[in-house]
């Protein structure tokens, strides 16, 4: 698939997360998840109006505006360079968009980012948010023009990609974008430790998410300067009894999976807040209290829970170049938090699955399953955990989790798992 969202965000390098934290007070990694989250929810607003041809009009034009300067771009770099310039056509263009996508629901997608990112500090998730629209933007009309898309091809491309962007949108944004599941209910969830802002009259509502947009984007350029220097797996363990080779079994029943780079596709849940974890012998992790890290300490230290062939942890934030076994850079935060739980408990093995969808050549799934897999295995041996302590298999598109007639099943089958194999 010609996946707009991983077509975006393999691009968000090291380099430009390590510019944009430094200067926020923010860590890398809490900013590598925000500009990810950032970006998936703009392009969540965007496809969730995918049959609204009034707005999709709106966001076509604004990626083909002739003063969207970002559009030529290759990098998200450059893109940064462009969108930080204060009062640049480039910046409102992308408040424009925010009005146009998101509109009252702005300062709740903030909220969320910043939850999903884990910020220290309120404003970082208005900065984002007002950084990822005119890079979305940007690298909107630069798909349009390379690939000669009218506005019904356009219309066509988002409605086919529609399912995944907004199921990998951060928790709480498809409430918000999507007016099907729009309710009270649901916003409410959404808004949870997000400050109130009282609306604005009827005929000036536009002006709050440009101006916020603005601001935040005057606030980083002065921090800046003007000198211009995924496929995902996701979160819960599942246990279902299966008659297969016990290696070869999988959790069936209730997983997410979040997509964030492309190449593995998947649902998103709330990993909850990011919390403080001390592991034995000193080091303390930040993770999300329902994420795999969370979790698989919890079984490891839990006696009632044996070894089995049948529990697997999902993977969460783990993501790969799209169509190969290259682990993406924003993917170093897990694999060092799952390599800092092995070393804490050395007495625990493991294993590392990995699992396609059933679209293409089998044979060739089989293969890039296996790929990631041991790619998996080596990033952690790279990181102090010995050989002789992990094992790797990949399952191609065996054991589906999702149903793959659907794009969401076939998300939900693209994960990689660890099982424990002894504690």
């Amino acid at each position: 698939m010609d996946s707009l969202l991983s077509w975006i965000t393999e691009r968000i390098t090291p380099d430009t997360v390590t510019g944009v934290a430094s200067r926020l007070g923010e860590t890398d990694a809490s900013v590598s998840r925000g500009l990810t989250a950032a970006v998936t929810s703009v392009l969540a607003g965007i496809a969730a109006k995918a049959d609204d041809a009034s707005t999709i009009r709106d966001v076509y034009d604004l990626a083909t505006n002739g003063d969207n300067d970002v559009a030529a771009v290759t990098d998200v770099r450059s893109a940064m360079d462009r969108a930080l310039v204060t009062g640049s056509p480039t910046a409102a263009l992308g408040g424009r968009l925010l009005s146009s996508v998101l509109g009252a629901n702005t300062n709740d997608v903030t909220g969320a980012i910043s939850r999903s990112a884990g910020f220290t500090k309120p404003s970082s998730g208005a900065s984002i948010l007002s950084l990822a629209a005119p890079i979305v933007l940007g690298f909107l009309g630069k798909r349009i023009r390379d690939k000669s898309l009218g506005i019904a091809g356009f219309t066509s491309l988002l409605a086919g990609q529609r399912d995944t962007i907004l199921a990998a949108a951060p928790p709480g944004v498809r409430a918000l974008v999507e007016p099907s599941v729009v309710g009270s209910q649901a916003r409410a969830e959404s808004r949870r430790d997000t400050p109130i802002v009282p609306p604005p009259s009827r005929g000036n509502r536009w002006l709050l998410p440009v101006a916020g947009g603005l601001a935040a984007l005057a606030l980083l350029w002065a921090l800046f300067g003007r000198t211009r220097s995924p496929d995902v797996a996701t979160v819960s363990d599942s246990v279902a009894s299966v008659s297969a080779v016990a290696d070869s079994a999988t959790a069936a029943g209730r997983r997410t999976l979040d997509s964030a780079a492309g190449a593995v596709g998947s649902l998103t849940r709330d990993l909850g807040a990011f919390v403080s974890r001390a592991l034995p012998g000193g080091p303390t992790l930040n993770i999300p209290e329902r994420g795999i890290e969370s979790r698989l300490i919890a079984f490891v230290e839990d006696a009632s829970r044996p070894v089995n062939d049948t529990t697997w942890f999902d993977f969460d934030r783990l993501n790969f170049a799209t169509g190969s076994a290259t682990i993406l850079p924003q993917s170093q935060e897990q694999l060092d938090n799952i390599a800092a739980v092995l070393k804490a408990y050395p007495q625990v093995n493991v294993k590392v699955g990995g699992y396609t969808d059933n679209t293409g050549d089998a044979a060739a799934n089989l293969k890039l399953s296996q790929a990631r897999a041991e790619s998996v295995r080596q990033a952690l041996t790279e990181k102090g955990i010995a050989a002789s302590r992990l094992a790797a298999e990949g399952y191609g598109d065996k054991h589906p989790v999702g149903d793959n007639s659907t794009e969401e099943g076939r998300a939900r089958n693209r994960r990689i798992a660890l099982r424990v194999t002894a504690k």
